[in-house]
């Protein structure tokens, strides 16, 4: 018998880790595979009502601290296909926000308030969006490339990753899935027009009737968490009269005509707020 020298060692090595590597790539899943299964796991298209708690952190984040923070109950209606309507009474306002894959606005006191989307809006994706080409065409208008793809660890949770890999910065958006449930993980995203991030955390996902939903959801702004969403009852929902997403229905915000000839009023405790509300809600995570 021929001793095993070094030089026949090497080869047998190099090639055993080549067909590991191999092995390892043919089983990451391709974007595609991911959200079909994710859209398969999260339930068919719905029509349903949630009741929303929603709570807006200044510096404390705790429930024995909600003095400091603004709360609001917030009713989501969903309706099957593509359709999205959250109402929010904020004090004396009412604030509105309509969607579908083709449009999104804003209707505060029953007047249009065109503003825009912002990266925090993009929460009721997983939610709205429950067919394969919806949600994939959303990932894309974010900026998540979907030829990339990888496996990555985050707080003791594997997940699929669309829109990077685990060497790649996080400077870049990426959507994670869990691995075993196929649920909807972690967004990263951008503000457009600047580098800001905002980061969406879903937790404790639950189902009731044939669809999947969060039980909470986190908001992060430069990795300060700015708002949460805890998701308090889901029940049967209305269809939504495709009528009401069309902007032309409303009438346009009028804009403030401020007298120059007089000096303008110190805002009184009541207005200071209302106008911190009307930013907090427009999603801005830097209101305050």
């Amino acid at each position: 018998m021929q001793p095993v020298t070094h030089r026949r060692i090497l080869p047998l090595i190099l090639l055993f880790l080549l067909v590991s590597a191999g092995s390892a790539q043919a089983y990451l899943l391709s974007s595609s595979q991911i959200t079909r299964q994710m859209v398969k796991k999260l339930g068919k298209p719905v029509t349903a009502t949630l009741q929303l708690k929603e709570l807006f952190f200044r510096s404390a984040i705790t429930d024995e601290a909600e003095g400091e923070n603004l709360v609001f109950d917030e009713r989501v209606t969903l309706a099957a296909p593509d359709r999205f309507h959250s109402v929010v009474m904020a004090g004396e306002k009412r604030v509105e926000q309509l969607s579908t894959f083709d449009t999104w606005f804003r209707v505060v006191d029953g007047q249009l308030d065109k503003g825009q989307e912002r990266a925090a809006d993009r929460y009721r994706d997983p939610l709205q969006f429950r067919q394969k080409r919806l949600i994939t065409q959303r990932l894309a208008d974010a900026g998540v490339d979907l030829s990339v793809t990888s496996l990555d660890r985050y707080a003791g949770r594997i997940a699929w990753v669309m829109g990077a890999k685990p060497s790649d910065p996080e400077g870049r958006p990426q959507f994670w899935v869990d691995k075993e449930s196929f649920l909807p993980m972690r967004w990263i995203l951008f503000e457009k027009g600047s580098h800001q991030r905002v980061e969406i955390w879903y937790h404790d996902w639950f189902k009731k009737g044939n669809a999947f939903y969060p039980e909470r959801i986190e908001f992060y702004a430069e990795g300060r968490l700015f708002r949460e969403i805890r998701v308090k009852r889901v029940s049967a929902g209305k269809p939504l009269d495709l009528k009401r997403f069309n902007p032309a229905a409303y009438a346009p915000k009028k804009p403030a005509t401020p007298d120059k000839a007089s000096v303008p009023p110190e805002l009184t405790e009541k207005e200071r707020q209302m106008n911190e509300i009307e930013r907090i809600l427009s999603n801005d995570p830097l209101a305050f």
